[in-house]
């Protein structure tokens, strides 16, 4: 779990540097760890992610497919 927090904090860092690929690959990553024993902790430190990519990367379609993977977690 904490190597999946890890992920996105680093992607939230790359998105703030403007590095939508890196940011959204470590987003991704974070989600698909296998590591989700706290699925609200992981939920929630994503949502700083997501904030980022809506507002910065809004029509990209990188951005659109980590932000799709989302309600699917929630569900898990």
């Amino acid at each position: 779990m904490r190597r999946a927090e890890a992920r996105i904090t680093l992607g939230v860092v790359a998105a703030r540097a403007g590095e939508l690929e890196q940011a959204v690959g470590q987003g991704g990553r974070a989600l698909t760890d296998g590591a989700k024993r706290s699925v609200p902790s992981l939920l929630m430190c994503s949502a700083e992610l997501a904030a980022i990519l809506r507002q910065r990367f809004a029509g990209e379609g990188t951005t659109r497919d980590y932000l799709d993977q989302l309600p699917a977690l929630g569900s898990t």
